[in-house]
């Protein structure tokens, strides 16, 4: 089996100053201002356990990167003599904010009340590809110290793949991250001012029949389309890039990404667990990667868990019901599909091992990357590609597999003694 056919992805982390969110908002102007790779504080430590039991170390503040995979990304050619922490701070960190472009100088990039209205057109090099991420903020009205009713258009969303209505949750977590990030990129880096009660995101309801339940958890959603022009700050968010272009990068390495488990902290509360479980991420009755030997795989499940769970997550259920369903979860399992960006919603702790048939897949490898969550995919069905129906699993991978993300996730627990 080559390197790449299994990656065991354990997060560990250290006691720094800046650990807590709390602290990093409180300093996070002085960081961004310094702007520089090496004054942000190191939180974490990567350990990439290999399948023939080598072991390569990443060290977040080293400026390296040891790649236990042969490259299957390539980077946008601004990203090419970067190190895999520069490449992490410039896109999925709190510094990633500053590094945008508004091809503007220094002093006259943050934005004159005295002359309004402004805009700024802001965009940075995606990671794959020689795309552009982009998004822009329009001040119509106010001054500095105003709470601005500010309004973010997710009419951007409208037509494409990742739309915040979309059945697939990938695509929609999508979406969702791509517009929070840019209020964050409004909020801090200009200083526009808005509380919760003056934040709107805007959907045009002509399109879909009903606003996405979920959305509360980032702010007020309105098919109210005169927001569009009462709007002191108007922002037109990052549709493309960001999340997307995780899906195929195995050599991608952000361990426990304090923005996004900012973000993912949204959606899930700090809690005490009870009797946990093995989850398996059911796909049955679909066809497309579904299991063809279940009863053996549950059979299999139930010998190394106390219990064991199918989760029937569809794409009516909300984010609401999915954290109750994943409360009990202590190791995630399943073959490649959308219900593995459920991650989001899951425990601190929690293991989750991903089958990826022949693919190279790298979705949820990268989301847990982010999260510092442990993660591993195996082959499973090592004949299947992602489009073939009836997957057979190779129940002796599967077992060890789970054997490990077991053990971890138990030792996790008993360092912690407690889940989010």
């Amino acid at each position: 089996m080559s390197l790449m056919r299994r990656q065991i992805i354990t997060i560990v982390l250290s006691a720094v100053a800046a650990s807590s969110f709390t602290v990093l908002w409180m300093n996070l102007s002085k960081m961004l201002d310094v702007g520089g790779v090496s004054n942000i504080p190191s939180a974490t430590r990567t350990i990439v356990t290999v399948a023939n039991g080598s072991t390569n170390n990443a060290t977040a503040d080293s400026g390296t990167a040891n790649s236990t995979t042969t490259a299957t990304t390539r980077f946008h050619p601004a990203y090419e003599n970067m190190t895999q922490d520069e490449k992490c701070l410039r896109m999925f960190e709190w510094p990633m904010i500053d590094h945008l472009s508004s091809g503007l100088d220094a002093a006259s990039d943050p934005i004159d009340f005295d002359n309004l209205p402004q805009s700024r057109h802001l965009t940075a090099p995606r990671m794959t590809g020689k795309k552009l991420i982009q998004m822009t903020i329009e001040v119509k009205r106010g001054n500095a110290t105003s709470d601005l009713l500010t309004v973010v258009d997710m009419s951007t969303y409208v037509g494409g793949m990742s739309q915040p209505h979309n059945e697939n949750l990938w695509h929609r977590m999508i979406s969702q991250y791509g517009s929070w990030a840019s209020l964050q990129v409004a909020r801090l880096r200009y200083s526009l001012r808005s509380t919760d009660d003056r934040t709107f995101f805007y959907f045009p309801c002509d399109v879909h029949a009903a606003l996405p339940p979920e959305w509360i958890k980032l702010g007020n959603a309105s098919c109210d389309s005169s927001l569009l022009r009462r709007a002191d700050v108007l922002v037109s968010p990052f549709s493309d890039g960001l999340l997307w272009d995780l899906a195929w990068d195995m050599d991608f390495r952000c361990p426990h990404s304090e923005m996004f488990r900012t973000f993912a902290s949204l959606f899930s509360e700090r809690s005490l667990p009870r009797n946990p479980v093995g989850c398996f991420v059911g796909r049955q009755g679909r066809g497309l990667r579904e299991v063809a030997n279940f009863r053996e795989v549950l059979a299999m499940m139930n010998e190394i868990f106390p219990r064991v769970r199918e989760l029937k997550l569809t794409s009516s259920t909300t984010n609401e019901e999915t954290l109750d369903v994943l409360y009990e979860c202590r190791v995630l399992f399943g073959v490649h599909g959308a219900g593995f960006m459920n991650s989001v919603f899951a425990r601190p702790g929690v293991a989750v091992v991903e089958m990826i048939g022949k693919s190279e897949a790298a979705y949820f490898r990268n989301v847990n990357m982010l999260l510092g969550q442990y993660y591993e995919s195996i082959r499973g069905d090592a004949t299947k590609d992602l489009k073939d129906e009836y997957w057979t699993v190779d129940l002796g991978e599967a077992r060890e597999a789970l054997w490990r993300a077991r053990n971890y996730a138990d030792e996790w627990f008993r360092e912690n003694g407690y889940w989010r």
